[in-house]
């Protein structure tokens, strides 16, 4: 004689009653044993955080599966009726399922008979746990509703440079994060640049993101863009009411969170990390460079992301410099400024952006003119590069394959009782996160080890593309030769005077528009 038990709580269901998954195990538990099942005859399904409003629950669904197909399940036992659903027409589909399976079903709070007295009563409670659950949201949402009037926080708001105080529901600077935010500011008021760029210069300098990630372009658009680190954060601006419950939901039936009319914004006072004059520059600037170009810089930088320096290996890029009322564009090493933590400031020196852009050019002209040229820099730079990259590859997949079974041991200590939940969650949270920033930096290696892969049709597609060009190429617009120099040039070297191009063949030859 066996049994399933089902056990659900959500956090408003704590807050209100204390129905706590452990009190629920042992009534459900000590219940099965009356009814004659032994320890290991019972089978415990749960779903914790999750509304009674969603039906597809992973652990509801998982039980209700097991009783479909194990006919030696006599009992699905569960404490009361809004375990199963706080929503009357869902409670009544589980029900169904429930009894197609011949399994008989036992709520231990309340007493149930299959019968039409019985669904009838069923029906009732159901409606009363509609009814809780409705006035328990709009007692909430009340109450938020009088602290935010109160200009005071409801609830964390996530904000990358703040910490959140629980106790006294305020945010304090966290400084290391905040270094980042004034950089990232700064690199968009002094050198120009937008989120993409400031992103990929984040990323090249070792910096992690709030979740330990690579950062992306949104991220850094949105801090830019928001008004709290001049000290003005907006509350209530969003309705989410259920958007936290879409991982449960089908993609048709997904909320999108709306932003509520202006008015009903609520403005609060926070520590300030930017001050308002360089926050107002910074959207001037962002709102000025919205156009068609690789990124938000007002000022053109032919080789932008591709350059690197030969004397440290950081990254290198554009740097515009006013002097005396007038600007000159500059490349400099992301070692000497803004420079690296831990690093020692790089030696190399400002390259004069107009030189070091003609030197390049002039290469990939004499590329272009001359294709077999290309073929042979292309074939004769590969080996040794594309084995490096290979090798990368390599020892980035052992360490992932070595993550998954070290998730495996955790998983295998804390069945056996060596460590407890909370450890477990902790060490798996840690490893989930180092394995997702491993495989990104995989993918990133295998598109470039793909770009070295050199056949027949690319070299073929190369003489075209040179073909197109060659009686135009002193008239060709900024944004043909940008494309044109990303198409030939896989990198760029640079040390003091020395200038080293290494040639590629790129993917997407064909969207080169001439």
């Amino acid at each position: 004689m066996r049994a399933a038990i089902y056990l659900r709580v959500s956090t408003e269901e704590q807050a209100e009653r204390g129905f706590s998954i452990q009190a629920q195990r042992e009534e459900c538990t000590n219940k099965a044993r009356e009814l004659g099942c032994g320890a290991s005859d019972i089978q415990e399904y749960r779903d914790e955080g999750i509304s009674g409003s969603i039906l597809e629950r992973p652990g509801l669904i998982a039980a209700l599966d097991t009783v479909k197909n194990d006919k030696d399940i006599i009992y699905f036992i569960c404490l009361d009726s809004s375990r199963l659903s706080r929503n009357v027409s869902h409670q009544l589909i589980i029900v169904d399922e429930i009894k197609k399976s011949g399994t008989q079903l036992i709520f231990i709070k309340t007493s149930y008979e299959d019968s039409p007295e019985g669904r009838f009563q069923l029906t009732v409670m159901s409606a009363v746990d509609e009814y809780e659950r409705a006035r328990f949201r709009f007692r909430s949402e009340l109450g938020k509703r009088a602290k935010a009037n109160k200009r005071m926080l409801t609830h964390s708001p996530g904000l990358y440079g703040y910490d959140f105080d629980k106790e006294t529901d305020t945010l304090s600077i966290n400084e290391y994060e905040a270094k980042t935010v004034k950089l990232m500011y700064e690199l968009v008021v002094n050198e120009q640049i937008g989120p993409l760029s400031i992103a990929n210069r984040l990323n090249d300098m070792g910096i992690p993101s709030k979740k330990n990630k690579l950062w992306q372009k949104a991220v850094v658009k949105r801090i830019l863009n928001n008004t709290a680190y001049k000290g003005m954060l907006y509350i209530r601006r969003y309705d989410t009411t259920d958007v936290k419950l879409n991982k449960y939901k089908e993609e048709k039936d997904k909320v999108k969170r709306k932003e509520k009319p202006r008015e009903e914004w609520i403005p609060i006072s926070i520590p300030q990390i930017i001050n308002e004059d360089t926050w107002n520059k910074a959207q001037g600037i962002m709102e000025d460079g919205k156009r068609k170009w690789r990124s938000y810089s007002k000022v053109d930088y032919l080789l932008s992301a591709l350059c690197r320096c030969g004397k440290c290996g950081s990254t290198i890029h554009g740097n515009l410099v006013s002097s005396r009322g007038k600007q000159r564009r500059y490349y400099v090493c992301t070692a000497q400024s803004p420079g690296i933590a831990g690093k020692e400031k790089c030696k190399l020196g400002f390259i004069n952006a107009e030189q070091l852009e003609e030197a390049v050019w002039n290469k990939v002209q004499s590329w272009l003119k001359n294709p077999d040229e290309l073929e042979h820099e292309i074939k004769n730079g590969i080996p040794n590069e594309l084995e490096e990259k290979e090798n990368r590859y390599a020892e980035l997949t052992k360490e992932i394959d070595s993550l998954t079974k070290e998730k495996e041991r955790v998983a295998t200590m804390y069945q056996k009782g060596l460590i407890d939940q909370l450890s477990t969650e902790k060490r798996l949270k840690e490893i989930n996160i180092r394995d997702n920033t491993l495989k990104q930096m995989r993918q990133a290696l295998n598109n470039e080890i793909s770009a070295f892969k050199v056949n027949n049709e690319d070299i073929a597609a190369i003489k075209n593309i040179a073909g197109k060009v060659m009686g135009m190429l002193d008239d060709l617009e900024f944004e043909d030769k940008y494309n044109i120099v990303r198409t030939l040039v896989h990198g760029i070297t640079v040390t003091g005077e020395t200038v080293v191009i290494k040639a590629k063949i790129p993917a997407l030859v064909q969207n080169v528009d001439m």
